[in-house]
């Protein structure tokens, strides 16, 4: 016995009239209790990716915003000027 077959159930190949699920693997009743165990694994990789997104952001904010404020400032400081 093959180790394909051994883990999963095999969904009916494909004939000529029917395509639907074709080469789609249907896990056994012991695999599906064993992948319960990893439900919120993809969630908490989004989290983490969107934390490290956030914390990138704010470091590329912290590290341009005081320069631009800087600029600002000495742009109303030229455009204020008594004289033109």
């Amino acid at each position: 016995m093959s180790t394909k077959t051994r883990h999963a159930a095999v969904v009916a190949a494909p004939s000529e009239g029917n395509v639907e699920g074709a080469g789609f693997v249907r896990p056994l009743g012991r695999e599906v209790g064993e992948l319960g165990e990893t439900r919120g694994v993809v969630f908490v990789e989004y989290v983490a990716l969107l934390t490290l997104v956030t914390i990138a952001g704010a470091a590329a904010v912290l590290s341009l915003g005081m320069p631009l404020v800087n600029l600002f400032s000495f742009q109303q400081l030229i455009l204020s000027l008594p004289f033109p």
